[in-house]
């Protein structure tokens, strides 16, 4: 039966050959955009951990990243027995930017000069005398219309509630794709932000590298995965945008190997009913019209992994450049370039799934072989 049905296929010519083409044109073009939706999560997640999250962070009970009054509330002093050189702490405030006398409301964040914990430039930041500097992240620089030396003018507010302003200078602006860390703040040296609110020792939040510390009451502990939950959901927001694609390769497929088996059945009629005359039964005829569109696919996958793996391959080290206007479009992990990771089980998996489809729409046109007669079949 199975050497039946390869012949029958490899008989069909350029036809059989024209459907198993398509078939590998689906198969990789849905490996290497689901690739792209794979290589965006992991360099988005790697990139925040790195730059930001480490192993966890501990928030001071009160903070709230999008509450701007809760900042002043939410300071403590740093918890004792946490090795410096195992976090990185974080000072939070309000104030206002004056760039080119324009006025600009900014967020304020003190970190640790000497860390080697994050990937964050703090060294630019370390604590001199009677020199005021701040760092941004490339986004807020641009939209500042800044550039690195330039000086400009900060307001904020003490502890005691008094207002204060002081010109800094621009020590450095940095490019990354997290975007936590870049749009509407700045970064200043943390010794520098404690004489700034007259708050010493006090700290909104802190990373640490390691095992989990033990900390006092007053503390919340917030995990990788609570810190990348809200990246998380608006990645499953996007990749539901992107499944409407996948349905289309997918329906590409169908159509392909439905219409292929109707032609097939339409010109072969005699063909099944020679079979049926000659004692073969119902279900065996279904079943070689079915192994056909089953070998079509596996035709296709062998002829995808023949240009499709080297494609793939170049396509993950150059990547899908991205245009300019992407940088500000507000997500994680998108700056010049989206680079595809493929694996193992992508790849399984969309074979199986384009397999099992083809098992259906191979076996759905032949089904009314098992209402034919044979004399009506070889009429």
């Amino acid at each position: 039966m199975l050497k039946l049905a390869w012949r029958n296929i490899i008989g069909g010519g350029i036809r059989t050959w024209l459907n198993v083409f398509i078939l590998s044109i689906v198969l990789v073009a849905i490996i290497g955009f689901h690739g792209l939706y794979i290589g965006w999560q992991r360099d988005a997640e790697t990139a925040m951990i790195k730059w930001h999250i480490a192993d966890g962070q501990f928030w001071q009970q009160d903070y709230d990243p999008y509450d701007a009054f809760s900042f002043e509330k939410s300071r403590s002093v740093m918890p004792a027995g946490i090795a410096d050189e195992k976090s990185v702490e974080f000072l939070v405030s309000q104030g206002v930017i004056y760039p080119q006398g324009r006025m600009q409301n900014i967020i304020l964040k003190g970190i640790e000069e000497e860390q080697d914990i994050l990937e964050l430039p703090t060294e630019y930041l370390k604590y001199e005398a009677g020199k005021n500097k701040l760092m941004l992240g490339h986004r807020t620089a641009k939209k500042l219309e800044l550039e690195e030396g330039d000086k400009v003018m900060l307001r904020w507010r003490n502890s005691h509630g008094s207002f204060d302003a002081r010109e800094f200078e621009i020590v450095h602006i940095f490019k990354t794709t997290v975007l936590t860390i870049d749009q509407g703040m700045v970064w200043l040296g943390l010794q520098q932000m404690w004489g700034m609110l007259d708050r010493q020792g006090e700290v909104t939040y802190f990373s640490y590298k390691g095992v989990k510390p033990v900390v006092s009451a007053g503390w919340e502990h917030k995990t990788q995965d609570d810190l990348l939950a809200e990246f998380r959901a608006v990645f499953a927001t996007e990749l539901t945008g992107g499944i409407f694609m996948y349905i289309l390769l997918v329906f590409l497929a169908m159509i392909a190997v439905f219409d292929t088996q109707v032609l097939a059945l339409f010109k072969r009629k005699k063909e099944v009913g020679m079979m049926m005359a000659l004692g073969m039964q119902r279900g065996q005829i279904i079943r070689i019209f079915t192994l056909e569109g089953l070998l079509s696919g596996f035709l296709a996958v062998g002829l995808g992994a023949i240009w499709g793996i080297p494609l793939l391959r170049k396509f993950e080290e150059t990547g899908m450049r991205l245009p300019e206007m992407m940088d500000s479009y507000g997500m994680d992990g998108l700056l010049d370039a989206m680079y595809p990771k493929y694996t193992l089980g992508l790849v399984a998996l969309t074979v199986v799934i384009i397999m099992l489809i083809l098992l259906v729409v191979s076996y759905l046109p032949v089904r009314g072989i098992s209402k034919m007669s044979p004399v009506e079949a070889l009429k």
